[in-house]
Parts: structure tokens; sequence; C-alpha cells
């Protein structure tokens, strides 16, 4: 039999590393044989979490725009998830079902499926409903965990860069327009759980854009300036959901400054 020979099975085990089922399938034998034979030659068994994912395991081929797009989300209040070192999934919650829908329709374009319903639930501290949105999980997720959270917490990755459908998730996410009292429209960005000289960078970059930015020491945000907002929101593009297209109406906000 195939599994008798130890260069034959250590090739589908270890380099092609199929599960001990897969290879009983292909020996038309019980995988309990299999596991008596990696014992008999000592091949190393793998670990049952590894051996789940390969197994289980969800992939996709991430374009670059699927990218740009999960680290605007990241940027905002996206977050990734992992269990184990093989593995991560996107979560998401908002208290727009509109935007939550849009989220897994994206990711869903992008090859990213999603894990069972969204579900609703009753945020206590805001006095309003959420929605929480989760993936699979995906191995190629994991290389996006590994930039954002090197150390487990979220930090901003430095290689990012600030594209247009970047801009535009993190807007949406962390992004607000104001017009403070006697002052044409403006724009500010919620990095306040980001480290200082993170933030720094971002506002760096901003202003390469030439968007012309500041950080606030105050809450540590991000400040644009009302001479740069309109052309931050050329720069970005359409709001794609109308749940947040207030977020847009510069004009609106132009006028009522006025008024």
């Amino acid at each position: 039999m195939l599994y008798k020979d130890k260069d034959w099975l250590s090739r589908k085990y270890i380099d092609k590393k199929l599960s001990a089922y897969q290879i009983a399938k292909i020996c038309n034998c019980n995988h309990t044989t299999i596991l008596r034979w990696l014992k008999k030659f000592n091949i190393s068994r793998r670990s049952y979490s590894k051996a789940i994912h390969l197994a289980k395991a969800n992939h996709c081929n991430l374009s670059q725009k699927a990218k740009q797009w999960i680290d605007g989300e990241l940027l905002g209040d996206g977050c990734l998830y992992s269990q184990s070192e093989y593995s991560a999934r996107f979560r998401y919650s908002s208290k727009y079902f509109e935007y939550i829908q849009y989220i897994s329709d994206i990711l869903k374009s992008f090859g990213i499926k999603q894990l069972g319903k969204i579900n609703k639930y009753y945020h206590k501290e805001m006095d309003c409903y959420s929605y929480n949105y989760s993936s699979l999980y995906y191995k190629e997720l994991l290389a996006i965990k590994k930039r954002w959270y090197p150390k487990g917490n979220k930090i901003i990755s430095m290689d990012i860069e600030l594209t247009p459908l970047t801009l535009r998730q993190w807007y949406i996410g962390d992004g607000c327009l104001g017009h403070p009292k006697n002052r044409n429209p403006s724009i500010v960005l919620y990095t306040c759980g980001f480290l200082i000289k993170d933030v720094e960078w971002l506002k760096k970059q901003l202003n390469k854009l030439g968007f012309k930015s500041t950080r606030r020491n105050c809450d540590n945000s991000i400040h644009i300036s009302t001479h740069s907002t309109k052309d931050f929101l050329d720069y970005i593009g359409k709001c794609p959901v109308k749940c947040y297209q207030y977020k847009w109406n510069y004009y609106k906000r132009l006028k009522d400054n006025v008024a």
C-alpha cells in the first residue's frame, strides 16, 4: 500500500499538507491506519488547530482595491479578530443596518463570505440598537491583521496608502462634518484611540496630499482646515450609502452657517 512508503506518506502529509482523512481516502483505508503509519515513520503530527485550519481553511484572492477598502475600515471602526495563528475574520458594528448590509455585500464581492446572519442587539450606553457583522475566517486576512495588530492592540499600519477609497471608508467610520460658529464647514477625523506619534504620521500624510491638517491636543483627533474640506470631499468621491450622506452635505452646512 502507498501509505507504507515513508517518502510517499511524508510528501502527502508534510509537503502537500493533506490530512490523515484525505490520505486515507486516496488509499481506501481508515484514517487511524494513516495515523498509525505516521507514528511508525516518526513523522511529526500537526497540532489540532492547524489540522482544523488545513481541513476547513477559507481562501480569497484580495485585490488592491479590497486591501485599500479594508485598510480604510480599520482606520475607523472595523476590526480583525482571530482565534488561531492561521486565519482571521473581519467584524464591524453599526447602528445602521444599511451600512452593515453594504459591508457584507462589498466583502462578498471581494470573495469574503459572511458568518451566519447579521445580529441585532440593544446598545445600552448609546440607547440604540446596533447591528453586528462577522465574516468567515480567512488565511489572507491574517496578514492584514499582523500589520494592524502586531502586539495585540490595533495601531496605524505605516504602510497604508491614503487613496480616495481608503480615505472614504475612514471618513465614513470616524469622520465628522461640522461648522464651528462663524466659520465654514470643517472635518474632524477621530483618531483618539491611536498613539500620538501614529496620528502625527497620519496628519503628515494628509498634508502631503494637500489637505491642511492639524492634530488636536485635546482629544488626539485630526482637524482638516475649512480651506481643505471641500477638496477632501471631492477627493474621496460620493458617499456609497444613504445613511451617511449627511457627512457629505457640505453646501447645506455652508448655507446653515451663513443663515
